[in-house]
């Protein structure tokens, strides 16, 4: 979906597939103008390239924000994959935008490759509201899933009390083998906050989870910035394990009572 000054853009299409925007429907403004972009399907980007065009040429001031970077799980050269994130980005780079606005990018290679970008910090936005609103008297931990969530979020968040899980993945089937929770805790009812930034059906979240269970926690919560709604085909939603998800838009289009949704 595209938006435009917050306003859907309606998009109709011929019965070869072609687009068809109203212009007349569009509403621009006179100096700065802020397209969204909420990635569903590569047509998004196909949209993207005409409505920026079409600003171009009545010369107005456009910046694009990005809930969700796609193509950021396609950040390098495997094999015989193609570099996708790459050329996205020297795409972006070509329509000139005055800023583009990445909320928690999933690889820091977009922001290496993007001209005139800006990061928000979503999922760190997200872990210092829940802190607040936690019961002070409970001891909380702050639970980073894998050593690339505890690179990213120790700089981001200060809290005293964290604890990093180590997995081990079998790379032929992608399946996760093994997980450890390496740290200690000094009570045995503790509050816990899993944070990162991607959740698909939630795998390793649900075995940090049984692992934390194990060292004692009451209560656990997770916090990801983007959430697929493949969600709701894992366990998360089907067990008590974790008894809230924090989120945002950028993704989700499903609703859920265990899951609470910021609007981007």
């Amino acid at each position: 979906m595209i938006y435009l000054n917050n306003k859907k853009v309606q998009i109709k299409k011929f019965p070869n597939g072609e687009a068809l925007i109203d212009s007349e429907s569009l509403v621009i403004n006179s100096y700065d103008n802020e397209i969204k972009i909420k990635f569903e399907s590569d047509e998004d980007i196909t949209h993207l390239i005409f409505l920026k065009g079409h600003l171009d040429e009545l010369n107005k001031k456009c910046s694009l924000i990005i809930p969700y970077m796609p193509y950021s799980r396609m950040d390098r050269t495997e094999g015989m994959t193609v570099f996708t994130l790459k050329h996205l980005c020297k795409l972006i780079n070509s329509l000139n935008f005055e800023r583009v606005t990445v909320y928690e990018p999933h690889s820091e290679v977009s922001v290496a490759l993007l001209d005139r970008v800006k990061v928000v910090n979503m999922s760190q936005a997200l872990t210092k509201e829940l802190l607040k609103d936690l019961n002070d008297e409970d001891e909380i931990y702050l639970v980073y899933p894998d050593a690339g969530a505890a690179k990213r979020y120790e700089k981001q968040i200060e809290h005293e009390k964290v604890l990093t899980a180590n997995k081990e993945r079998d790379f032929k089937t992608g399946r996760i083998k093994s997980l450890k929770i390496n740290g200690e805790v000094s009570s045995k009812a503790f509050k816990a906050v899993i944070v990162d930034d991607l959740c698909s059906k939630g795998g390793t979240f649900i075995l940090t989870s049984e692992e934390l269970k194990k060292l004692g926690a009451k209560e656990i919560y997770l916090i990801v910035t983007h959430c697929e709604d493949t969600i709701f085909e894992g366990e998360i939603l089907k067990t008590d394990l974790i008894k809230e998800v924090f989120t945002t838009n950028s993704i989700l289009s499903k609703a859920h009572e265990k899951i609470r949704v910021h609007e981007i």
